[in-house]
């Protein structure tokens, strides 16, 4: 197992194994800690990555991510090369999930063959691109979905008019705990269906398993 946890820009994860599942797992942490609430308030955006024409995505998220990308983009390239018919998983909650994402468009710009091994499931994610950003990852045609478990604010943020949109499958857990799934471009039967008088912080920390 690989782990990282750089100090100065705070980011945290590992890259695991599991070989009865045949899965190469990249997991990034949430915040935790005060640089990682300092990033998820920077919010201006960042023209990356070049390769995607139009893209840009929120600068705080991308600093945590980019602080560790060369490592875990490289540990996991050597390891589909080592498991080539293994699948390559994602995933993260909160910012976690944010990051995870932009790994997942970092590795598949740089390495497009790997693509159709990829898949991404994050929970509580916030928006973290633009549109050419979300259409590119759509355009992905891989299995990406994020769970919003009830009315948690993240997924809302930002309020404001900041260019970014989710993308991929939303898995929305009800008040009732009944899950809707929604697909890209139609979110309205999910979680937008709410007021935001039903957001809550506490429905962040509160994702079944985690």
């Amino acid at each position: 197992m690989y782990h990282w946890d750089t100090p100065v820009i705070t980011s945290t994860g590992y890259i695991a194994i599991n070989n009865n599942k045949k899965t190469i797992i990249v997991a990034f942490r949430g915040s935790n800690e005060p640089g990682d609430w300092a990033e998820d308030f920077a919010l201006e955006p960042a023209n990356w990555p070049d390769n995607i024409s139009g893209s840009s995505v929120v600068s705080g998220f991308l600093s945590g991510y980019l602080i560790a990308s060369t490592q875990v983009v490289q540990t996991v390239v050597t390891l589909s090369k080592m498991f080539p018919d293994y699948t390559i998983v994602a995933t993260g909650h909160s910012l976690g999930g944010a990051r995870a994402s932009l790994f997942v468009a970092d590795l598949t710009t740089k390495y497009p063959s790997l693509a159709p091994r990829v898949q991404l499931f994050t929970y509580g994610q916030a928006k973290c691109g633009n549109q050419a950003f979300a259409q590119y990852m759509d355009n992905l045609g891989i299995p990406i979905y994020r769970e919003i478990n009830r009315g948690d604010l993240a997924p809302h943020l930002p309020f404001d008019n900041r260019p970014y949109v989710h993308f991929g499958t939303e898995a929305w857990v009800t008040f009732s705990d009944e899950t809707v799934f929604c697909k890209s471009g139609d979110y309205s039967r999910c979680s937008a269906s709410l007021s935001p008088a039903a957001y809550s912080i506490a429905d962040h920390s509160t994702y079944k398993g985690l």
